[in-house]
């Protein structure tokens, strides 16, 4: 049986932003993950208020699910935000650009299917919204 302890995950979410627990990794974890190359999961971990940079998934979905705070999602084909916070869940469809921004103190647990990275940056989309991006 593999397994992932709690207290690993806390302790590596005190020093990085991000900790995959599942997946197939190229680069560096903070923590010894469950090795799987069809399905991540893992969890970001806002300590400040933070935009993410512009993007899509080419054949990824990503299911989010917040666990503490509030997360704005800003859909570029539908011209719309989106508020989440504690206990609500969104999912992102493969090829839809998007930009997100976390309040401090936010987590979110986030999984993808089938798994593997397929971010692509859409940096013309982000400079359209500067605005947005700078806070909540």
């Amino acid at each position: 049986m593999k397994t992932i302890k709690g207290s690993d995950v806390s302790s590596c979410l005190e020093s990085c932003k991000r900790v995959y627990l599942c997946g197939k990794l190229s680069g560096k974890n903070g923590i010894e993950h469950i090795e799987n190359s069809g399905y991540e999961i893992g969890i970001s971990s806002y300590d400040k208020f933070t935009c993410e940079s512009a993007h899509k998934h080419t054949y990824n979905e990503e299911y989010n699910y917040v666990l503490s705070g509030s997360v704005k999602v800003f859909i570029f084909d539908e011209d719309k935000e989106y508020t989440f916070t504690a206990g609500d869940m969104y999912l992102i469809e493969p090829n839809m650009p998007y930009i997100t921004k976390a309040e401090a103190g936010t987590r979110v647990l986030f999984t993808k299917t089938p798994g593997g990275n397929d971010k692509v940056l859409c940096p013309e989309l982000e400079k359209a919204i500067t605005t947005w991006t700078l806070s909540w």
